[in-house]
């Protein structure tokens, strides 16, 4: 009789291999596939330093985000840094020493936080200037301003000191619209007053102010077109209102 012993070998080596447990399968040419999507690319050529916020709270926050930006730091740039979405109300007003020119270069109030409000004005002489408003009860502000570019860090005091009256030391050139101006005694050099809001026939729509920025002739306008382009083109913008309470201007 023939001998079946290699048969019976053969046969418990392939019920051995039926019976062993499957491998798991090799998750890593589909991994890319089920993960999930990678956060979009920042691309801002300006953003926060390490150690500084894109959404500042106050003056000295601001400052510090001002400070930690490539020099020369422009106002641009600064703009540019800021978290998105970002939260704007814009008025073409004239009543300012920040004027507007007009509704297709208005001023515009950007909110870095509750407690403090920044405003830029896109084109005219006021263009290289920032404003401050930190609010310290919900109806005053300490304002404080830098005027762009800056070659060098600053200091809050560099800012409270360029809104003080050059006529009259112990007060600020904001006393001519925003009364009731006093001291603020735990920041030194620092001076608060009444807080003011657009009147409501002056606002300019941010759909107006985005229509602005894609119709912006570059060759003819290139420095109102960068502004633009730092306000509008790094993520969302949206309306924010002013409290309702508030005297306007």
């Amino acid at each position: 009789m023939r001998d079946r012993r290699p048969l019976l070998v053969l046969g418990a080596v392939t019920a051995a291999i039926a019976c062993a447990p499957t491998p798991a399968p090799d998750r890593s040419s589909t991994a890319g596939d089920e993960a999930t999507p990678a956060p979009a690319v920042d691309d801002r050529r300006c953003k926060p330093a390490p150690g500084t916020s894109g959404a500042p709270k106050t003056i000295d926050e601001a400052i510090a985000l001002a400070n930690g930006l490539p020099f020369p730091v422009t106002a641009e740039c600064f703009v540019e840094a800021l978290d998105r979405p970002l939260q704007i109300e814009a008025t073409k007003s004239e009543r300012s020493l920040q004027k507007a020119v007009g509704a297709r270069s208005p001023r515009v109030f950007i909110w870095g936080a509750d407690t403090l409000v920044m405003s830029i004005v896109l084109d005219g002489d006021g263009r290289d200037l920032i404003e401050f408003g930190q609010f310290i009860t919900p109806k005053r502000s300490i304002k404080a301003e830098l005027k762009f570019p800056l070659a060098a860090p600053v200091t809050a005091k560099t800012a409270y000191d360029r809104v003080r009256n050059p006529e009259h030391p112990n007060i600020t050139v904001c006393f001519v619209c925003h009364d009731r101006e006093k001291d603020v005694p735990e920041l030194p050099g620092a001076r608060s007053s009444l807080a003011l809001r657009p009147r409501p026939s002056t606002i300019v729509a941010v759909d107006s102010l985005r229509a602005e920025y894609e119709s912006c002739d570059r060759a003819a306008e290139p420095a109102r077109c960068a502004y633009l382009e730092a306000l509008m083109s790094h993520g969302p913008v949206e309306h924010r209102a002013f409290d309702e309470e508030l005297r306007v201007f």
